[in-house]
This record gives structure tokens, sequence and C-alpha cells, in this order.
């Protein structure tokens, strides 16, 4: 079965990665059909099922996601739509174009939706139009000079993050990640439901958030017994009152009575880092080449750092191996870079 992923668009390759990352933490094969801007459609191994909400409330760079059914070329549209087959829809539909990026300009947005809708009227002559609130929705999706269509079959519940933006937390700290590309990480890292993932530089807990948000167990650590405190007040105030253990302790000496599934940090990039006599280059190389004494062998670290901070050699080193990285400006000053490893068995 072939599923149309309808992405963000808030980054070129992540939203992608992040996609095919949580499809493999489900053990879920798959195989990439087209790869667009903002628009990924895969084949899956078998029939996804109650799959795709599974998958969706993970997903924190996808908006939508449904069941493929075409790809035009803008100069065989609407042509091209006599030799489709229309999907089954319920008894009120409605069909939605979405311009990515000023793709198409030649078709106008809703020539496409009056186009498309009256296709689904002729294989469905018993369903009507309902703008307001359909029972089904056809997609489609100009990108990449394409016309991609797709019957949506969930919509991404993103209000989570929403609640959870770092100005809305009971204890804020003026360097922490968006929930978004904390989850994203989390994904990166291929955690599973019940993992055990490590974050050795705890800060107030943004991307503990997001391990428990999705199921995992935590150990958290920070040098900090404040930030610890802020931490621990931060996971009880969105509800979260098990599933973690949280230390004060330097990453770079952790005494863990056993090995962690997962590593997903986020260490401290200046004055935090300066304080406890290191410079932030430092800091990172030496955690780098203390990480395969936390963790198990093949398992995942997701590390975000500034992108100049290190090199594909230092992991090799260490015994990892990259898989990917990915840069994520935040403003003029700095710029992420999110590496995804994994440790040599």
């Amino acid at each position: 079965m072939k599923v149309a992923f309808y992405l963000s668009g808030e980054h070129p390759s992540l939203p992608k990665a992040e996609v095919k990352a949580v499809l493999e933490s489900f053990n879920v094969g798959f195989r990439t059909h087209l790869d667009l801007e903002s628009l990924l459609v895969l084949e899956l191994d078998y029939p996804p099922g109650s799959l795709i909400e599974k998958v969706a409330d993970r997903l924190a760079y996808t908006r939508s996601i449904g069941r493929f059914l075409a790809v035009l070329d803008p100069s065989d549209f609407p042509t091209g739509l006599k030799r489709i087959r229309p999907p089954s829809v319920g008894r009120r539909f409605r069909a939605t174009a979405i311009r990515v990026r000023g793709c198409c300009r030649e078709l106008r947005r809703v020539e496409v939706e009056r186009e498309v809708g009256g296709w689904i009227l002729r294989g469905n002559p018993h369903t009507k139009v309902d703008l307001t609130h359909p029972e089904s929705e056809v997609v489609v999706v100009m990108t990449s000079g394409l016309l991609v269509f797709y019957l949506r079959e969930v919509e991404v519940d993103r209000t989570s993050f929403k609640i959870k933006e770092v100005a809305a937390r009971p204890f804020v700290h003026p360097a922490s990640m968006r929930p978004t590309l904390a989850r994203a990480m989390v994904n990166l890292a291929r955690t599973r439901e019940g993992d055990l993932v490590l974050d050795p530089f705890l800060g107030v807990g943004g991307i503990a958030l997001e391990v428990l948000s999705i199921g995992a167990r935590l150990i958290g650590a920070d040098i900090s017994e404040k930030m610890v405190i802020e931490a621990k007040n931060n996971l009880i105030a969105y509800g979260f009152l098990e599933g973690f253990e949280l230390i004060v302790g330097d990453a770079l000496s952790l005494e863990l009575d056993r090995k962690v599934d997962r590593i997903v940090t986020d260490p401290p990039y200046g004055r935090m880092s300066v304080a406890v006599g290191r410079s932030p280059e430092g800091l990172v190389r030496d955690f780098v080449g203390r990480a395969p004494t936390y963790l198990k062998g093949g398992g995942w670290m997701v590390i975000s750092v500034p992108k100049d901070h290190l090199d594909e050699g230092v992991f090799g080193e260490s015994g990892f191996d990259v898989v990917e990285y990915f840069d994520v400006r935040e403003h003029r000053s700095l710029t992420r870079r999110v590496w995804v490893t994994r440790l040599r068995e």
C-alpha cells in the first residue's frame, strides 16, 4: 500500500527522515515511491490499518497522512483524471488543493478543487460536497512540478507541541529546544515504547517531556541541582509522575546500574559548559567518547550541537557510525547540527 505524508516544510529533509525513522521503530518495511518538496510517498510492506494513527501520534513535522491515489503532470490536468478511478468516499466529502512554494501557478486552486470534486462525484453518485463537515477528503498537493492526490486518513494533531512550547512551561531556560525538534530527535533515535532513554544534559526537561510522551522511560541527568528540580517540576506539570529517574551528576562520570537503549541529548553550548570548567567543544567531544559506556551495542544516539563543534571523525573514533545529520538554523548566531548515530555492536 502506498501512503502519502504531507510534511510541514519546516526543513527540507528532517521531516522525511523522521517519518522513516518512526516506521523503522515500528518494524515496518518501506520503499520510497515519491520524494518531493514537503511530500513523501512510501510503499509499505503491509496494509497499515491502525498503524497510521500510531505513526501520526509520534510525528512532529507531518501535517496529514493518507492513501496515495495518483500523480499527474499539470499539463495533463484535468484530462488525466479520466484515466484514474475515483476513490470510494463517504456521504459527504470535500476536495482540497495545496500549493507548495508557488508550484503550478498556471492552475488555480479553486479550479483544481472543482475538477477533482466533479471527478469524485462521477464515481460516487450518491455523495455530496460538504466543505465544513466532510466524512472524506481528497487532497491534491501541487509540489515539485507535479499534482499528487491522496485520500486523507489522519490529520496530525500538532496542538500538543504548542502547549509544551518553551514559554508555556512552568520553568523555562533561554536555551531550551523547541518541542517539535525535541520530538523529532527522539524519533530519529528510533525510540520504541518502553525503551530506556538517557538525556545526560537534562536542562529543564524539554527532551525528557518528549521521551515520556511517546511511552519510553527516561534517565535524566544534569550537573545543576536547580535544573534537575525545575525539570522534575516541568514533568509533573505535564502529568508525568512516573517512568523517569532524575540524577544530579556530571555527564562524563555518571554511575548507571544498566546500559540504556538510546541517548538523546542537547548539551549546553555556552556559559553552563564554561562554568563547569570545559569549553563547549571540549565538553561535547569528551561526552561522545564517554557515551559508549552508557549505551547498549547497536543503540542509537542523537545529539544536537552547534554545527562546528563535532565532525564525523569524533564519532568514528568512539565506535559510532554516523547515519545522517541535519543543520537546523535557530537564529543568526546559532545553527544546530543534529547528528544521528549508532553504536557499533
